[in-house]
């Protein structure tokens, strides 16, 4: 894999996809930036960060086409592949957060940012975009957010986990199968009732059973009718506030 480090810059999604078209690129990818200046979430979210402290990634993988044709199938790899790199780093109660949060002891520690890039109708390549809060110690406003080193009180070199990600994430995706028992055997509040809130901000309980192929999170209703929901459409209420 092709490592870039940059000091700067505004997206590392935005810089890979500018440079796999510029340079027609079909191997494998990785760049980290010490501080992005408009790093995104899904859905246009905006990611924050302190410059210098946390680990701020993409990764470019080609020639995909022979994978599960899903997007959200990605999304899940990239998760396990997360959990990967953590869990040897002695990360407490880690956890997937749908659609694409882990946490650690119920706190906010890393998202992603799956972008496609389609051939016709089928995915042939992917932008994968990543953060982890290390080393980041306040979150003004985010009372759901926390890092590596609030959990652990340890320092961590950035550039290492950077390394063990990129190739959990490699890996991960371009394995023969995805490990969908432990995807949902470490997703937040799996088999359990969980308070929600639809986007017109009525709430409602009930029991997350799975997730669809499409991503859509389904839930068993206490009447025991089931419903899927799209990301957006409903949050989970204990996170109304967070990053």
């Amino acid at each position: 894999m092709l490592i870039i480090k940059l000091s700067a810059i505004d997206s590392t999604n935005t810089f890979l996809k500018q440079w796999v078209q510029q340079t027609k690129a079909h191997t494998s990818i990785g760049v980290w930036a010490k501080h992005q200046t408009h790093g995104t979430g899904r859905m246009g979210t905006k990611w924050l960060s302190e410059k210098d402290l946390n680990l701020l990634c993409s990764v470019y993988l080609g020639d995909i086409s022979n994978q599960n044709n899903v997007v959200f199938d990605i999304n899940k790899r990239v998760c396990l592949a997360i959990l990967d790199t953590l869990i040897p780093l002695n990360i407490p109660s880690l956890q997937i957060k749908w659609p694409n949060d882990i946490l650690s002891a119920g706190k906010k520690i890393s998202g992603i940012l799956v972008e496609p890039i389609l051939r016709g109708n089928k995915v042939t390549s992917v932008v994968i975009g990543c953060g982890i809060n290390v080393n980041q110690l306040e979150f003004p406003d985010l009372p759901f957010a926390s890092s590596m080193q609030a959990m652990t009180g340890q320092e961590y070199a950035i550039d290492s986990i950077f390394n063990d990600l990129a190739n959990n994430i490699e890996k991960t995706v371009r394995a023969d199968t995805t490990d969908n028992a432990r995807y949902l055997d470490s997703l937040y509040g799996f088999n359990k009732s969980c308070s929600f809130e639809r986007s017109d901000g009525s709430s409602f309980s009930a029991t997350i059973v799975g997730v669809a192929e499409d991503g859509k999170l389904i839930v068993k209703h206490n009447d025991g009718t089931t419903a899927f929901f799209e990301e957006k459409k409903i949050k989970f209420r204990a996170f109304s506030h967070s990053q």
